[in-house]
């Protein structure tokens, strides 16, 4: 059912999307937070046997370079980058470690990372 939910809400959102116009000062306040964001530190390779597949949504304030860190952060760790979204949401799917999953949970571009899996669309 969450599954559905999210659905119904990406769907909205698409639809109902529009650029809204970034004030000066907060367009400049966004990039530093985006120049700033965390880090992953230790990049020793993980074993992937713990991995799972996630899909990792990104807010619509993040600039695309914070989604091609993240997405660098993900490979230097081990893991792998499935399929990337543009146009319902703004992310990607991947293939991630444990603890990966748990340092990018912190990241304050990130909306949500939720693990992968299948979707089914009924009619009422």
């Amino acid at each position: 059912m969450r599954f559905f939910a999210i659905a119904t809400v990406i769907a909205a959102a698409a639809v109902a999307s529009a650029a809204l116009p970034v004030e000066p000062m907060n367009a400049f306040v966004l990039q530093q937070q985006n120049n700033e964001q965390h880090v992953l530190q230790d990049k020793k390779p993980f074993d992937m046997t713990g991995g799972k597949s996630y899909i990792v949504a990104f807010k619509d304030s993040a600039a695309a370079d914070v989604i091609l860190k993240a997405e660098k952060e993900i490979l230097a760790f081990g893991g792998k980058i499935g399929h990337r979204y543009t146009a319902a949401l703004r992310g990607f799917s991947a293939w991630i470690p444990g603890p990966i999953v748990t340092a990018l949970s912190s990241n304050p571009f990130i909306d949500y990372i939720e693990e992968d899996g299948e979707v089914n669309a009924y009619l009422v």
